[in-house]
């Protein structure tokens, strides 16, 4: 990270924020800053990560800030870490108490030309949210020192953690099989009248027992209800004869998988078959056309084409039908990056590399016919195409 700032740039970085419900009796579940964990390894909120390369003196270059517990802090809410345990983790040598910042930063930014800060600039971010410590960071320099220009942190991260290392493929891989597990637990469970909430909890189960919990909510959806994208209700019996669509994750070590399977509820009609078939075709076409060199949008549009000229020979659709109604039948992506965030930090008009992981995942959904299908794995793009991490799990589980 620091190899990427401009000469006499500092970087700041916030860990985020733990907000307390209304009662003040609770918190709401505190969503982690995944470009801090990246550079800290810390799991903890409130911590700001300070980093000048080229600072004047060595102690300037990196420092972190963190949250010391007080011991009625420690009675009530048990452990954090300790400067020693954070210098540990972190690789950081200066550590200090998150009660020195506000003097250190006014303190020290006078040595430097411009500040980057990280600002969520996700394609899929929603806007209304809440004012990160970020922003209000950023309003406290524009009204204090307006001199100083601050820049966008976002780019030169992104870089850095689109390619994932071997140690994080590792750990995508861990999410993945526990994932896998979860699926062969409610496989033997799909039968008449199973709610899909009894799938949820089971796959819970999983999740916990692996020392993992849901990267997102898990979407189990019999019959019509496939064709909602994210549906989460969760609330309805199955049906024999019909197809569920489960598309589930696990998170370990803040790591996630992504998989999607559309399994039969005991004997399916020829035609569920054929879809089911044709889906995991079309799976199959978009792993072979993957590569370093291709955008994340023109391997979309690739396997889009495939998919107009089989939906014309399920005859779904005709030959007057422009190439775009294809989206009539598969209405969303093919794919996104995958690590830290399930749809995680990338540029989908950029050249694909290796190292690089992102989810496939084709579809089929036809409302009308209480049918939605979708078939989901994890890919982890190589020097000469891609490896499929999810392949131990059959596309037709079930079949």
């Amino acid at each position: 990270m620091r190899a990427l700032l401009p000469p006499g740039s500092a970087a700041i970085l916030f860990a985020g924020e733990i907000l307390p419900t209304e009662n003040a009796d609770a918190q709401y579940p505190f969503e982690l800053n995944r470009s801090y964990y990246y550079l800290t390894g810390l799991m903890q909120g409130g911590g700001i990560l300070w980093l000048f390369p080229g600072a004047p003196l060595p102690e300037l270059e990196e420092v972190l800030f963190i949250p010391v517990s007080t011991a009625h802090q420690r009675l009530w809410e048990g452990w954090s870490y300790s400067l020693e345990e954070a210098a540990e983790v972190s690789g950081v040598r200066e550590i200090k108490p998150l009660s020195e910042w506000p003097t250190f930063w006014r303190r020290h930014l006078g040595l430097i030309e411009a500040v980057y800060l990280d600002f969520n600039e996700h394609e899929r971010q929603t806007a209304g949210q809440l004012p990160t410590p970020a922003h209000r960071f950023a309003r406290k320099i524009e009204q204090e020192h307006p001199a100083h220009p601050i820049k966008r942190l976002a780019p030169l991260l992104y870089r850095l953690r689109m390619k994932k290392s071997p140690e994080e493929i590792a750990r995508i891989q861990e999410a993945i099989a526990i994932t896998q597990e979860a699926y062969q637990r409610i496989w033997p469970l799909l039968r008449d009248g199973v709610y899909e909430y009894e799938l949820e909890a089971e796959i819970l189960y999983v999740f916990t027992r692996r020392k993992a919990y849901p990267a997102f909510p898990s979407i189990i959806a019999g019959g019509e209800r496939a064709c909602v994208l994210h549906y989460n209700f969760n609330s309805q019996p199955l049906r024999t004869g019909e197809l569920v669509l489960v598309d589930i994750g696990a998170r370990y070590g803040w790591y996630a998988a992504d998989l999607t399977r559309t399994l039969p509820v005991g004997e399916v009609d020829a035609e569920r078959r054929r879809y089911l078939q044709w889906v995991s075709e079309v799976q199959r076409y978009a792993q072979s056309v993957l590569r370093p060199g291709i955008t994340l949008h023109q391997w979309h549009n690739t396997v889009a084409s495939y998919i107009y000229e089989g939906l014309l020979q399920l005859g779904l659709l005709s030959k007057e039908d422009p190439p775009e109604t294809y989206k009539r039948y598969f209405p969303h992506g093919l794919g996104h990056f995958l690590g830290l965030d399930v749809h995680d930090v990338g540029y989908r008009y950029e050249p694909l590399e290796a190292g690089m992981v992102v989810t496939c995942e084709p579809g089929l959904y036809i409302p009308q016919k209480g049918i939605g299908i979708r078939i989901e794995n994890d890919l982890l793009v190589t020097e000469s195409g891609c490896e499929n991490l999810s392949a131990s799990l059959p596309d037709l589980l079930g079949l």
